[in-house]
């Protein structure tokens, strides 16, 4: 008999899109699940939304949050609510492949696995790419297939140690939230989710699974990962920016100094975990590795600010006390000089993500 899969779902005022996440979930093909929908205090017709599909599915559950929790406070009360052998995540803009569940749970009995992540796709608008085709992410599969244990021909890799080292290392990022499945009983060793992130809670709470249970990664996508217009993260074209102009359009430079804070202290959260770590080998070439991203964070603050004298100096300083480099130094010695005009060279240690 299939094992009760429970799928936790937080949104926040999606009931426009999130009929595509729901019906993904009714097309799948392992049919044991119930699904959470966890409505994080929506002010839109989420509510109605759902109701009229509890209507047709009496699988599909309803819980309000009675205060605002983000979204790591959301996945959390669909997890206590949860009455399955397992659970499932999935955001209310994305979808399922119609296989993901019962290829998971084939996985699981294959591999004996506690825990399964999956590969996804990715789509804006309507275009869908598939970015773990590439050279680079070739490479790092092949290498993980060499370097731990493999099954299916090598299309799922399984981790028991060296996965938390591993993940420091890549350039890509091949774990995700929504393709996690997970024994539930595991709660009681790892905890809710940190409710104080509001971005990376996904994969701080990750973290705490490498190294410590037996994973399996099945290279085949399993989801669409939507980047939609009023996500956390596609809110604009980054790549687009212009740093010299940004002054002027205040309200995306508050969305970039606010993710820029969330995603420092999350990496700030990696770089003690790895301090902690009595696994990771080469501790020292993580932290400096850790170090520059957090000072590259500080110092696209600075450039941003410029402007404003006092404030970009006290970013740069953060920035110079987590790594000097030349862009750093050379940025911090126009700021001293009152140089406010643009530079191309400054341009190129930017980081907007």
């Amino acid at each position: 008999m299939e094992q009760l899969i429970s799928i936790v779902m937080p949104t926040y005022n999606r009931a426009q899109i999130i009929s595509g996440a729901i019906e993904s979930i009714l097309h799948q093909s392992y049919a044991n699940w119930e699904l959470i929908v966890v409505d994080d205090r929506s002010t839109d017709h989420t509510e109605e939304a759902i109701r009229e599909w509890r209507r047709k599915d009496e699988r599909i559950r309803y819980v309000r949050n009675e205060r605002e929790k983000g979204p790591g406070g959301a996945r959390n009360a669909g997890m206590l609510a949860a009455q399955g052998e397992y659970l499932a995540f999935l955001d209310s803009d994305d979808e399922w492949f119609p296989n993901h569940l019962a290829d998971s749970m084939k996985t699981h009995a294959l591999t004996k696995a506690d825990i399964s992540f999956a590969l996804w796709v990715e789509r804006h608008g309507d275009i869908t790419s598939y970015n773990f085709d590439n050279e680079v992410e070739r490479h790092l599969l092949n290498s993980m297939r060499a370097t731990f244990e493999t099954w299916n021909d090598g299309e799922t890799i399984v981790f028991e140690k060296g996965l938390f080292e591993a993940f420091l290392s890549h350039t890509r990022n091949f774990f995700q939230l929504n393709t996690m499945v997970f024994r539930k009983e595991l709660l009681d060793e790892v905890g809710l989710i940190n409710e104080h992130f509001y971005l990376g809670e996904d994969t701080t709470y990750l973290l705490r699974f490498f190294d410590k249970y037996r994973i399996a990664l099945q290279t085949k996508p399993h989801s669409v990962y939507r980047e939609s217009p009023d996500s956390l993260y596609f809110f604009c074209d980054r790549w687009q920016l212009d740093p010299d102009t940004l002054h002027l359009n205040e309200e995306i430079y508050k969305k970039i100094e606010g993710l820029s804070f969330k995603s420092i202290k999350v990496r700030e959260h990696i770089r003690d975990l790895v301090a902690q770590s009595r696994s990771v080998s080469k501790k020292a070439k993580q932290l400096s590795y850790i170090d520059i991203g957090i000072a590259s964070k500080y110092y696209t603050l600075s450039y941003l600010n410029r402007y404003n004298r006092k404030k970009a100096l006290h970013y740069c300083r953060q920035s110079l006390r987590y790594k000097v480099t030349i862009f750093n130094l050379f940025l911090f010695v126009k700021l001293l000089f009152s140089s406010k005009s643009g530079n191309v060279f400054l341009h190129r240690a930017l980081n907007f993500w």
